[in-house]
């Protein structure tokens, strides 16, 4: 029995030590620019930016918010649904004018990233703290931030696409 017990301490110690680098890599490595730098402002704009999310992981519940599928499936971002009603000058972490979802081979759409529109003007918005986002234009219409809140990406946090989205 003590065995028992001291091998199920030691894998909730290696679980633990797994989620914590995990999460400290997460938070680290925020675009794939080297010269970007993140800080504490940052990382707690990206959680607010999860907490207001958390209940859209049903497509039902974006859309009685509100959110609308615009049919624009990206290959390496994935199908946008968009609330026109957010769509505005202002940058509100807690308030994306969009979300991103994707199949990830369940057969079912997941929530993987929001996204934020700002009409599009000379110069790109202030985003989050730091300099790790990247704003580009879409078209002549809007500057668009993604911002990987849901499923990791390998190219960074705001990278526009991700590798691990079909």
């Amino acid at each position: 029995m003590k065995n028992r017990t001291s091998l199920m301490l030691i894998n909730a110690l290696l679980l633990i030590t797994v989620v914590a680098v995990t999460a400290a890599s997460a938070q680290q490595k925020m675009h794939d620019d080297a010269s970007c730098v993140a800080n504490s402002m940052t990382i707690a704009q990206i959680n607010h930016a999860q907490r207001a999310t958390a209940a859209f992981h049903s497509v039902q519940a974006a859309e009685r918010a509100g959110y609308t599928n615009i049919n624009l499936p990206v290959p390496n971002m994935g199908e946008h649904w968009v609330n026109f009603d957010l769509v505005d000058d202002v940058f509100e972490p807690d308030k994306p004018e969009a979300l991103v979802y994707a199949d990830l081979g369940s057969g079912r759409l997941q929530l993987v990233a929001v996204e934020y529109l700002v009409p599009l003007s000379a110069n790109p918005p202030e985003g989050f703290e730091g300099t790790c986002d990247q704003w580009t234009p879409f078209g002549d219409v809007f500057w668009t931030l993604h911002a990987w809140v849901w499923y990791p990406n390998i190219s960074g946090t705001f990278s526009k696409f991700n590798p691990l989205v079909p």
